[in-house]
């Protein structure tokens, strides 16, 4: 046959559809084959398997309510034992009916056991779990029951229509993940079990347990061992350690079992802890139980037996209350500080940083200072006790660090001050009120202010042992500060608990290290108490001194005290009493501390009492002053005076109408200046200096003749001087003494009293001048024993006129003796005998007749003169 070119193309032809038919006969007999051994393999390989499934998903749901649907990609089902091997799963389990809670197991590879309803991981699981309370809207539409097997795919049931972008991106916000391996899930119990290692992540934490659990039917997570979680605040790490930890999300509360926080250079533990969440997800507070301990790196510590703390929207705290015994103990290089109280509230603003702090009941914060800055052996503690105690803090310079800014101690609120120095004795002060309110300086580190009210009291123990006492309705000090450098604070806020003891330390101290300069930073510069004032004194009893020493007591509306001249000044009907000798008061009375001088202006009246004798030592001067003669207390009033405790000298001064005026019984002294001396006990009496006038007046009482009729001299002149020892008043300078019967001039004259009688040695409150009988002087009364008149003496008596330069009376005859100086006789004019000399003239106050005795025919003359 004849090949062509035609025939060959159809030839070609032919065998390509000859072979396309080969292949296709081919292509199905092994798609045939391989058919057959796919079902033959598991057979060949040991493996009972009865079905699989593309896209498996089985819900579960009891009483109109989804409780699980498991969906796979791929399902293998056993023939023997009802297990299954499903691939790439996903577990979406619902929480109880209204809770719109779904949670979600996600894992490459699971065994299900569909009898015992046993679900087991393969490998490494991932769980989703939705946010806390009702606010979640994961899970919000739940799918339709079906209790049966369903072999198509179907939607995920966590985004049914309906769900927003926002609610999808909020729910994802509030999703915490879990990894871990080897869980075993219980359809039946609706539990989730593992025992290896398990990570987990919050909106704002991350962390790691070994086992843990979970229930879908109540929301219950539970971690079971060593549980590890770490955050920040204010971007700094925080690592909190747990025995053991619990989620409710329905309660949306975590338990943590021996809970422990790390945060920057702050520590704090304790038995349990309580977390409670909001609806968003966010911590809202946290309460802490059973040995609350937080530790700084400063070495402070505080205790309590639980502790709440608010936080804010953003999981910051705001507010921390630790109550049940709390106790705050804090050591420094050179200082120990400890603190007590029932209860504390801690108020935290932006940063954490500080803003009050209060604490309750039995309030007390104790201060020791190991070493004086002056005095490295001796040693210091500052010491503040009240029912209530609240610290104002303002922002520092950084504004990260809290500075104290104030502190009110209020209900019996004390301040104690003790110095003990290594020589000489120690330093005590305590100040109490039913509320002290301290203002701080700018460095939170020493006092400024010191404002009290209700029962104010100062007690001050001073080095030499003597006690200063000082009680009113109001009080406010006011403090001189060194300058010094601001404090290093501690590093940032920390989290909520850690908080606590930075800001107790604070407020009890101002810093958490202080040193001993300053704890002697702050000194009284200014003392004012208002209202009822009362002060007192009581020296120290010296060394060979047979009683006690007297108290010196002051009162007033108004003390002010300052330290620049320490002087401490009363106004407001001001009143001094220095122990039973001496009582004075005035419109102003200024007391010096450092020297135990008082001044006193303003219709000043001072009742003296003789000093008792047992010799009580005075804490003033003047406290013991010369008998005047009479009877009882001696009586001063003046328009100032001026005590001198150095010299033991008073002086009292008249205005310009009025002289100062001394009196006791009927013995009286009124000069422009009165001079009192207690050591020993005298008196002066002068007008101002280079005065010519006789200004002094005294009042004396006197028995004039041998019948001892009582009357009183009057005696006037520029200066007296009275000795108490020598019972002598000396006067000087124009002299002049009106008695009854006449005047007597001289240059000077000496005035002598009796002996002091018996009944005249008081002591204490010892009554006044006892009360004579029918006119009589009193018993008890001292009288001018005899007097000494002096130079161009001048005796003047009705109808007669002596002169001479010596005149001396005697109170037992009533007799006055008129001398003259050499070559000059006295004289004695009489308008009926005329002029009579002679050496003496006796003067007899009895009769009335005059004795002349001497002259140069030594004749002796008796001359009387009708009455």
């Amino acid at each position: 046959m004849r090949l062509t070119v035609a025939r060959l193309r159809q030839s070609i032809v032919l065998l390509a559809c000859l072979l396309f038919v080969v292949l296709a006969a081919f292509f199905l007999y092994a798609r045939y084959r391989f058919r057959h051994f796919e079902k033959d393999l598991p057979a060949r390989l040991g493996i009972d398997i009865q079905q699989t499934a593309d896209g498996f998903t089985f819900s579960h749901s009891a009483q109109g309510h989804t409780l699980y649907t498991i969906h796979a990609s791929k399902l293998f089902q056993y023939k023997q034992g009802g297990h299954a091997t499903l691939h790439d799963v996903q577990i979406t389990l619902y929480g109880a009916p209204g809770s719109n809670r779904a949670d979600k197991i996600y894992g490459s590879e699971f065994d299900y056991d569909k009898s015992s309803g046993i679900v087991s991981a393969k490998g490494n699981v991932q769980i989703d779990l939705s946010g806390l309370g009702d606010d979640s809207s994961a899970g919000k539409a739940a799918p339709a029951k079906t209790g049966q097997a369903n072999q198509t795919n179907q939607p995920n049931q966590a985004n049914q229509p309906g769900q927003t972008g926002q609610d999808d991106a909020k729910a994802q916000q509030q999703i915490i993940h879990i990894k871990t391996s080897g869980l075993v899930f219980n359809e039946k119990t609706g539990d989730a079990v593992t025992s290896e290692h398990t990570e987990f992540s919050l909106p704002k934490a991350a962390g790691s347990s070994t086992g843990a659990s979970y229930n879908s039917k109540t929301g219950l997570l539970v971690l079971d061992q060593e549980v590890v979680l770490t955050t920040s605040n204010n971007g700094n790490l925080a690592i909190v350690h747990a025995t053991h930890a619990t989620l409710l999300r329905d309660s949306r509360q975590a338990f943590l079992l021996h809970p422990s926080t790390d945060y920057q250079t702050e520590k704090s533990s304790s038995d349990q802890a309580i977390i409670y969440f909001r609806k968003d997800g966010s911590a809202s507070s946290v309460d802490s139980q059973g040995h609350v301990r937080m530790l700084t790196d400063s070495g402070a510590v505080l205790t309590a037996e639980n502790s709440h703390t608010q936080l804010d929207a953003k999981s910051q705290p705001v507010q921390i209350d630790v109550a049940g015994g709390v106790n705050f103990v804090s050591n420094g290089d050179n200082s120990s500080m400890h603190g007590t109280a029932v209860s504390c509230t801690l108020t935290l603003g932006a940063n954490s940083t500080l803003k009050h702090g209060r604490c309750r009941d039995a309030v007390s914060f104790v201060e020791q200072i190991f070493k004086l800055a002056n005095d490295p052996r001796g040693t210091a503690s500052r010491q503040v006790q009240s029912s209530m105690l609240d610290v104002d803090f303002v922002p520092g310079p950084d504004g990260k660090k809290s500075i104290a800014q104030k502190a009110l101690a209020t209900g019996n609120a004390q301040v104690n001050l003790h110095t003990i120095p290594s020589k000489g004795g120690q330093e005590l002060t305590n100040i109490s009120g039913d509320q002290l309110l301290a203002t701080l300086d700018p460095t939170g580190t020493a006092i400024k202010q010191l404002d009290g009210s209700g029962s104010t009291k100062i007690v001050d123990l001073a080095q030499d042992g003597s006690t200063n006492t000082s009680s009113g309705d109001r009080l406010h000090m006011t403090f001189t500060q060194q300058p010094k450098a601001a404090k290093e604070t501690d590093a940032k806020a920390g989290a909520a608990k850690a908080n606590v003891v930075k800001t107790v330390e604070k407020a009890a101290a101002g810093s958490d290290k202080k040193s001993a300069s300053d704890a002697e930073t702050s000194q009284i510069d200014t003392a004012i108490q208002d209202g009822h004032v009362v002060m007192t004194q009581t020296p120290v009893k010296k060394e060979g001194a047979k009683s006690d020493p007297t108290t010196l007591t002051s009162w007033a509306n108004h003390a002010e005290y300052h330290s620049s001249d320490q002087i401490l000044h009363l106004t407001g009907s001001p009143r001094l009493k220095d122990g039973d000798a001496l009582q004075m008061s005035a419109q102003f009375i200024d007391y010096h501390r450092d020297s135990g001088d008082a001044t006193a202006q303003g219709t000043l009246k001072a009742t003296y009492r003789q000093q008792n004798a047992s010799g009580a030592q005075q804490p003033i001067a003047g406290a013991g002053v010369p008998d005047l003669g009479g009877s009882g207390p001696v009586y001063i009033t003046a328009d100032r005076g001026d005590l001198r405790h150095a010299t033991n000298v008073s002086l009292f001064y008249g205005s310009a109408t009025t002289p100062a005026r001394m009196w006791q019984s009927d013995h009286s002294i009124a000069a422009p200046v009165l001079e009192v001396s207690q050591n020993p006990q005298a008196l002066k009496a002068y007008g101002p200096e280079g005065s010519t006038a006789a200004v002094v007046s005294a009042n004396l009482t006197s028995n004039l003749g041998a019948k001892h009729q009582p009357s009183v001299v009057r005696i006037h002149s520029r200066t007296l001087e009275y000795s108490d020892a020598e019972r002598r008043a000396d006067f000087h300078g124009s002299v002049v003494a009106e008695e009854p019967d006449g005047v007597i001039h001289s240059d000077a004259a000496q005035v002598f009293l009796s002996p002091k009688p018996a009944g005249n040695q008081q002591t204490g409150n010892s009554s006044a001048a006892k009360t004579p009988a029918s006119g009589a002087q009193p018993q008890d009364v001292s009288q001018i024993d005899h007097m000494v008149a002096t130079g161009n003496v001048v005796m003047t008596q009705p109808g007669r006129k002596a002169t001479g330069e010596k005149l001396v009376y005697t109170s037992d005859d009533g007799k006055y003796v008129l001398t003259g100086a050499p070559g000059n006789l006295p004289h004695v004019f009489d308008k009926v005998k005329g002029t009579t000399t002679g050496a003496r003239l006796i003067f007899n106050s009895q009769d009335d007749s005059v004795v002349v005795s001497g002259g140069q025919s030594s004749a002796v003359t008796e001359t009387r003169t009708p009455k």
